[in-house]
């Protein structure tokens, strides 16, 4: 390839400029309208992909296309805004990932692919993106010479295959202004490290000092190491770092060999660029190409023509998508057929392992962390350890909520009927009525969240075959954390409430437990209520027995409340609680007979005291009748008494009425006569004031005249001047 001419930078760049608060005209931004290219250029993903949108958890998040992932300390993201914030007296020195992008990870459940995209600022990094997306410029593009990308940015749509999720993620230029050689390369290992197909876009055929600003990627052995402790061959990272296209841009002319023959540009890059010089020294292209080539499991160069000479076309180049090269709108609907092409899910550090969006959240926390150390050097290794167990963690952590769920929705079936929850039986004879059963219920739980359990940690180690000894101890783990069993001999009542005795395995903790704790005492609780409501009738009648009642009919009443609370009672504590409760009917049948003992004699002394009784009673009457006289005598003078004494009342209140109604007319004459008062000294009131207003209008006539007389003989005395 012949020379380059010198150009300024594309003008494709990004724009994600931080906002400053401190600045009245970066804090309102209107929302933007993301711009479609024509359907026609949309036809190069692959069958069966997508473009979807990440959904937040949140809703306070507002909708964009894109949103950071990692952002420099001095940064920060601002989730109610959308936008992105300096942090007033920071100085960049760290990265910190952003929360609200790890929510949107957290939602890809199967196998991703992250596609990112790095190189020299104002590039055109986040054009390319975008048309993948179908847009262009779903990734927000800048029109300035400052940087304005920082971190890693990740898009908030995806492209969903069957059997994987593309995810698109931006970076910071290589050479920002803003960052130093150690930021770069940060960013570099992070991205690496995070992507399964990296693409470094620049700018025309790279020259010694565009080579130059891509040192990062030869000290990459210095900054990550396959197994922690040891010294890592740039050749074991083949297994591990994504496949590596550069994408060079604003290339029209052929690329050709040193006879001039046409080779393809990948051939270029590695026969032209990466080669050795002739006197056996290592040039900057050599040594780079060598780190290149022997990191990336594979190294392809693609190239794209300018997209337009127009200077107006280039300031908004994505309102103008149909106006553009027809060259170069082609080049990048062949390079996006080549992305999707490549595009494969990123492997774990396990053979035969997939990342999903989960795993790539986890990855990203321990990798951010181990950049910000100076101490550390992120491992390949421990980061998979670390993150398939907090992954297995997790799925733990979920499978014990969903078996909480499907039990609490399993109690709930039995009882969706009934106005109240129904307490259920733990084991159950008839398998017909298995479903009633509480460990029915727990069987069913069990064996579908195993089921989901062995679906999800499908994912973490490996894609197919046997799942191994590891996976086993997740489940087992996951199984104790549901139930836990061990051998014990236990005491138990059967329906004859007899206490007996049995070893065997017994619950003892776990999710379990719980429930079948909670159902104990729910049916404790309802079975001494019911024996409570059936046994109160009998109970009154043995404490105070109704008139007539029979006593020997107490016996066959206490048998029939024994069937009654059988039929009734409900839960593995019906017995225990018939049991308890009923403990003491032998002594209260004895009680019992005895009752009817003392009734028996009782009557009889009744029969003979009877005749007693109405001897007495005639006796009785005569001294009442004798007694009712003097009554009728007291009654006839208290009568009397009581008649002086109502004429003696109402001859007071008489005398009373009459000097309230005295003192009343008195009152009222005091009343009138003041009220005279003071309508006479209303009356001279107003006659004041009026005399009082008209002296006043005569004194200002009489001043009024004066100052007429006085105006009069100044204008004579002016006009005598005058002459």
């Amino acid at each position: 390839m012949p020379k380059r001419k010198a150009r300024a930078s594309s003008s494709l760049g990004d724009d994600r400029k931080p906002t400053d608060p401190s600045k009245n005209d970066c804090n309102d931004q209107p929302t933007r309208t993301e711009h479609l290219v024509s359907p026609k250029m949309q036809s190069r993903l692959r069958d069966g992909f997508t473009v979807q949108k990440l959904k937040f958890k949140s809703s306070t998040v507002p909708k964009s296309s894109s949103i950071p992932l990692i952002l420099p300390n001095d940064l920060k993201y601002n989730a109610a805004t959308g936008t992105v914030e300096k942090v007033r007296g920071a100085r960049r020195a760290t990265l910190h990932v952003v929360p609200e992008a790890l929510e949107l990870l957290d939602g890809i459940t199967g196998p991703v692919s992250p596609l990112a995209i790095c190189g020299p600022c104002r590039t055109g990094k986040s054009y390319i993106l975008s048309r993948l997306l179908g847009s262009a410029d779903a990734f927000e593009l800048g029109h300035r010479w400052d940087p304005q990308t920082f971190g890693i940015w990740m898009g908030t749509k995806v492209l969903k295959g069957k059997d994987f999720t593309v995810l698109l993620l931006d970076t910071e230029g290589i050479d920002a202004s803003s960052g130093s050689a150690d930021q770069d390369a940060s960013i570099l290992v992070l991205t690496i490290l995070l992507s399964s197909l990296l693409i470094y876009n620049s700018l025309n055929v790279p020259y010694k000092g565009d080579l130059e600003k891509m040192q990062c990627f030869i000290k990459l052995a210095r900054g990550v190491t396959v197994k922690e402790g040891r010294k890592t061959q740039m050749s074991e990272f083949r297994e591990f770092f994504p496949d590596f296209l550069w994408l060079l841009r604003d290339v029209s002319l052929m690329s050709t060999d040193e006879n001039g023959r046409e080779i393809s540009a990948t051939q270029y890059l590695k026969t032209r660029i990466f080669a050795r010089g002739e006197d056996f020294e290592e040039p900057p292209g050599y040594v780079l190409g060598r780190a290149i080539l022997t990191s990336f499991p594979s190294v392809e160069c693609f190239t794209l023509e300018r997209p337009s000479d127009r200077t107006d076309i280039m300031t908004n180049i994505a309102q103008h998508t149909d106006e553009l090269n027809p060259e170069f709108n082609k080049g990048v609907e062949n390079l996006i057929g080549l992305l999707m092409q490549k595009s494969r899910p990123k492997r774990g550090y396990s053979k035969g392992s997939t990342v999903n969006g989960v795993a790539l959240s986890l990855m990203v926390r321990q990798y951010v962390d181990a950049v910000n150390d100076p101490q550390a050097i992120p491992a390949l290794d421990n980061t998979w350890n670390n993150t398939i167990q907090l992954m297995r963690t997790r799925a733990i952590e979920e499978a014990v909520q969903e078996y909480r769920e499907e039990m609490t929705a399993g109690i709930a079936a039995v009882s969706k009927d009934q106005a109240v929850q129904i307490i259920l039986d733990e084991e159950l004879e008839d398998e017909s009525d298995a479903g009633l059963s509480l460990m029915s219920i727990h069987r069913e739980a069990f064996n579908k969240v195993t089921a989901s359990l062995l679906d999800t940690i499908g994912h973490l180690g490996v894609s197919s075959g046997d799942l191994g000894e590891e996976t086993e101890t997740v489940v087992r783990d996951m199984q104790e954390r549901l139930v836990r069993r061990e051998e014990r001999t236990v005491e138990y009542v059967d329906e004859d409430c007899v206490t007996r005795r049995e070893r065997g395995m017994v619950v003892v903790g776990g999710e379990l437990y719980g429930f079948l704790q909670e159902n104990r005492s729910r049916s404790r609780a309802y079975c001494t209520d019911i024996f409570n409501m059936v046994f109160q009738p009998v109970q009154k009648k043995i404490e105070s027995p109704p008139a007539g009642y029979d006593l020997r009919n107490l016996p066959d009443e206490l048998e029939r409340t024994r069937e009654q609370y059988r039929r009734w009672a409900r839960g593995p504590e019906k017995w225990a609680v018939l049991q308890e409760m009923t403990k003491n009917w032998d002594s209260l049948r004895a009680n019992i007979e005895k009752m009817i003992n003392y009734e028996e004699k009782l009557l009889e002394e009744q029969e003979r005291a009877q005749q007693a009784e109405l001897e007495a009673e005639r006796r009785n009457r005569e001294a009442r009748q004798l007694y009712q006289q003097q009554q009728d005598m007291q009654r006839a003078h208290q009568e009397a008494l009581e008649e002086m004494n109502k004429r003696h009342k109402w001859q007071v209140a008489k005398a009373k009425m009459l000097g309230e109604v005295r003192r009343w007319e008195d009152e009222r004459k005091f009343e009138d006569f003041k009220q005279a008062q003071m309508d006479e000294m209303a009356a001279r009131t107003r006659e004041l004031e009026e005399r009082h207003e008209r002296e006043v209008q005569e004194l200002r006539s009489r001043m009024q005249r004066q100052q007429d007389d006085l105006n009069a003989q100044l204008r004579e005395l002016k006009n005598k001047l005058r002459r």
